[in-house]
């Protein structure tokens, strides 16, 4: 999707860490911007500050684990700004602490938000999309620790694997409709990821565990238009994976080197 500029993008988790700097690098790019965050005041912030640089932004309240509230942002996408090209359904939340400790509350949160909020933003918007025609992209954040799994982060980790095979799977759906499908896969970033607990539904406040382990990973992290200037490429690209740590190739090479050696086993 290489013509982006004067475009519409939707970007879920915009008003925070990596979504914000989405909606930094997608309006610098010359997309008008819908901000959809649980966070309604963050949301409002993003977009304003937004507008202040030039461009057309709306904020949108929603929570993507809703699928009423992900509908009505579709809804409100294509009212307010006529059509929509760009969704980046980024939203997501981190548990930590090992998998026998994790809570049926940690287990519920998390898949309802990173998985449950990537399935809803695509149910609400590919019927849109298709139905639109033309060229269009859809953006899910997944992570390296959807290809890497690592101990303390296996509930993080086993919702980012699904967010992988479910994009994998779209983006082969989607081909045909000239609809492109692109999994996110960033490591370190400076976010505040950690505080996603200021968000946790009060019915599920029994907690296994903090993902302290990856705070000095975030705070050495890249800084989150960083990873919104990589996504703006994989946009125009059609990527089927975008990355922002080159330095984790050779980490992934050998997992999957790993892998065919077990064919011959």
């Amino acid at each position: 999707m290489r013509d982006i500029e004067g475009k519409v993008a939707v970007v879920t988790g915009g008003a925070s860490g990596i979504g914000r700097g989405l909606c930094e690098a997608l309006a610098g790019a010359g997309m008008r911007v819908v901000v959809a965050d649980i966070d309604a005041a963050g949301a409002e912030e993003t977009a304003a500050e937004l507008k202040h640089g030039g461009a057309e932004s709306l904020a949108v309240p929603t929570d993507v684990s809703d699928r009423a509230s992900t509908e009505a942002l579709a809804e409100t996408a294509f009212r307010e700004m006529g059509a929509v090209h760009v969704v980046c359904n980024n939203a997501g939340v981190i548990v930590g602490g090992s998998l026998q400790n994790a809570t049926p509350d940690d287990w519920e949160w998390i898949l309802s938000v990173n998985l449950g909020g990537v399935v809803n933003g695509c149910h609400a918007f590919v019927p849109r999309l298709r139905a639109q025609g033309g060229e269009a992209q859809i953006v899910n954040t997944a992570s390296v620790g959807g290809l890497l799994s690592a101990p303390g982060l296996g509930v993080y980790c086993t919702t980012k694997f699904a967010v992988i095979g479910f994009t994998e799977a779209l983006r082969l759906e989607l081909q045909s409709d000239g609809i492109g499908v692109s999994a996110l896969c960033p490591a370190g970033v400076r976010t505040n990821l950690l505080d996603a607990d200021r968000n946790r539904p009060a019915r599920l406040e029994d907690a296994g565990g903090r993902a302290d382990s990856i705070k000095d990973a975030l705070e050495a992290g890249i800084e989150p238009i960083a990873v919104g200037e990589s996504v703006v490429r994989g946009i125009r690209e059609n990527s089927p994976y975008i990355f922002t740590h080159p330095e984790f190739r050779d980490i992934v090479e050998s997992k999957f080197k790993g892998i065919l050696a077990n064919f011959s086993t």
